[in-house]
């Protein structure tokens, strides 16, 4: 009998950024839903199957490899992973569809900055409700939170960016996590710089 989209399990190709590898690989989901594989707590850690692994750019100087290495079994750990991008898939198109659709039409789309460095991601979050910003970070519900139209940036490195339609984000490991836009403001005290 021939799999469908609609089956317990597919696969799907995922990237993963952690601190310090870009990896990227065939991960078991149900109905593309990424970050349901990754707020399962029944397991620390995901495995890749057909997994590529290379190292980020400020490895690469600390260590002077910048080799890529393949794997056709790869285990992460889910809490070094910083994001995840959840790759279109033929056989999954109409799941992927009714994924994303289901986002936009029963929650609040919200602009959201995360900033887990390395890395600075800017995209959409999508709340149950219409809320406050407090009230909006404090009833976010899981550790790996989905965001839309994802742009991130590699703080150590701005030439380095990453865009995708969705990601999947590690909430813990953001040092700093923010709902609406960031407005520029000018600072009179704290940290600054004497020229």
């Amino acid at each position: 009998m021939a799999r469908t989209e609609y089956s317990a399990k597919s696969i799907v190709r995922v990237e993963f950024y952690t601190h310090h590898y870009h990896v990227s690989g065939d991960v078991e989901v149900n109905r593309w839903r990424l970050a349901d594989v990754l707020n399962d707590h029944t397991r620390p850690f995901v495995l890749m199957q057909n997994a590529v692994r290379e190292p980020l750019p400020g490895i690469i100087k600390d260590s002077g490899s910048d080799l890529a290495r393949a794997a056709t079994v790869l285990q992460v750990a889910k809490s070094a992973v910083m994001f995840a991008i959840p790759h279109e898939a033929p056989d999954m198109e109409a799941a992927r569809q009714q994924y994303l659709s289901a986002l936009y039409s029963e929650r609040s789309p919200a602009e959201a900055t995360v900033i887990a460095p390395p890395f600075e991601i800017r995209g959409t979050v999508h709340l149950r409700r219409a809320a406050h910003a407090k009230q909006a970070l404090e009833e976010l519900p899981a550790e790996f939170i989905p965001m839309s139209h994802i742009d991130a940036a590699y703080l150590t490195e701005q030439r380095l960016r990453i865009t995708a339609d969705l990601a999947v984000v590690n909430r813990p490991l953001a040092e700093l996590f923010t709902i609406a836009a960031d407005r520029s403001i000018a600072v009179n005290r704290g940290f600054r710089r004497d020229t």
